[in-house]
């Protein structure tokens, strides 16, 4: 094959298409006795490639959400396995709504509408997001087993292990490799944006938990999922610092707010974690208010902040 990515012996680095941002992410080919592809959101460019140059008997999504299981349909002939605690969203796509924060923010029949919705290949594109994205549909269809975390994969030359990272989604995983001293850290990505736990699954603690686990590992090559790719150790933990204190910024705006009692939806409506202009998209406004709940919450148990009815208003 001729790749023009980077590799480390089997393990090749795909970069996704527009510098792997949202909603395209860095895909992990690994070209050994099993060809097993890793998070097939790098785009139709660089897949597409890939398929015609080699066969993929693979596909390992770390989590269910779309960019990083968008393109799971064009390798057909591979069987597809996701975390056991995330199986459901491909048995049954009301449980991505249900994860993802549909049901609690909008309610289970918005669920079943946007089921409806994905279904149909002529759907109207949201404005920034890909709620009614077709792949949505292609890429959930069929599942053929689960991995748990702590498991263990031999393809031949390459073992890869699974870590359990919840924070980001209920079953967040990251793969490992012991042997070559890397790993892929998918959604703990270093990005300007900041850590994302905006569907129902997310949470704040176990993010940063997580993030440590991973950043404590013995390997020496970070992959990102998003924009930064391919970083050292020490460049990853450095940037980690920085990434993981955006939480603290969130919560230092939010305060600001809270001189006088304010309610979650008048909160959610500043703009303060997604820019206000973005917050005409159904799921940009629904990630918004979760993470914003989250906050509040986080900010109420260390008492912070308190809550009188529906306003919450920072302690004196």
């Amino acid at each position: 094959m001729n790749f023009s990515h980077t590799s480390f012996g089997p393990i090749t680095v795909v970069p996704g298409e527009s510098g792997s941002t949202f909603p395209y992410c860095t895909s992990i080919f690994i070209n050994d006795d099993a060809r097993v592809l890793i998070d097939p959101g790098a785009g139709p460019g660089p897949l597409e490639k890939l398929k015609a140059e080699t066969h993929v008997d693979i596909v390992v999504n770390t989590h269910y959400h779309f960019d990083h299981i968008a393109y799971n349909y064009l390798f057909d002939d591979a069987k597809i396995f996701i975390n056991e605690r995330e199986g459901g969203c491909f048995r049954k796509r009301q449980v991505i709504g249900s994860l993802l924060g549909l049901s609690e923010v909008y309610g289970d029949e918005w669920v079943d509408g946007w089921v409806e919705r994905i279904s149909n290949p002529d759907t109207k594109p949201s404005p920034y997001s890909p709620q009614n994205n077709h792949k949505w549909w292609l890429s959930s269809a069929r599942i053929d087993g689960t991995y748990a975390w702590g498991e263990t994969f031999n393809f031949g030359r390459v073992t890869m292990q699974m870590i359990g990272t919840p924070g980001h989604s209920h079953g967040f995983s990251c793969p490992y490799f012991p042997d070559y001293g890397l790993v892929y850290t998918a959604d703990m990505d270093l990005t300007d944006f900041g850590p994302w736990y905006g569907g129902s699954d997310g949470d704040i603690d176990a993010f940063i938990e997580s993030a440590r686990k991973i950043a404590g590992l013995d390997a020496e090559i970070f992959v990102t999922g998003h924009e930064k790719g391919i970083v050292k150790k020490g460049e990853f933990t450095e940037g980690l610092a920085t990434f993981l204190e955006k939480i603290g910024k969130r919560d230092e705006k939010i305060l600001a707010r809270l001189t006088e009692g304010r309610t979650l939806d008048e909160l959610s409506d500043m703009g303060l974690i997604y820019k206000k202009k973005f917050l005409v998209d159904d799921w940009i406004y629904m990630w918004n208010k979760i993470m914003m709940k989250k906050h509040l919450q986080r900010l109420v148990k260390h008492g912070a902040v308190l809550k009188k009815g529906e306003r919450y208003i920072a302690a004196r």
